[in-house]
């Protein structure tokens, strides 16, 4: 194949991911990370574990103790699930992308 053309292909198979993302993705997403009723049985679960995980974690820094002189990074924190909670334990410092 061509260059021109594999930059072509490639260009449109980005197109197609970021399609997706801006509307079926984003949609299902949405659906998991909000308060929507509207989730099927698949979605729900994803829900309850990602709660689960969340709660687990924040028990665990709640264990250790202090969090006012720990600093956090936060990878991928999508809606905050736990920035907002360290936030508002009075983290020392958060850093979520």
């Amino acid at each position: 194949m061509a260059p021109e053309e594999l930059l072509e292909q490639k260009q449109a198979e980005k197109q197609e991911v970021k399609g997706y993302f801006e509307t079926t993705g984003f949609d299902r997403w949405n659906r998991i990370y909000s308060d929507s009723d509207d989730v099927n049985k698949v979605q729900r679960n994803i829900r309850i574990g990602h709660q689960k995980t969340v709660d687990e974690v924040l028990s665990w820094i709640k264990e250790s103790g202090t969090v006012s002189d720990v600093s956090f990074c936060d990878a991928g924190c999508g809606v905050g699930s736990l920035s907002l909670p360290l936030a508002a334990m009075g983290a020392g410092s958060i850093n979520a992308s």
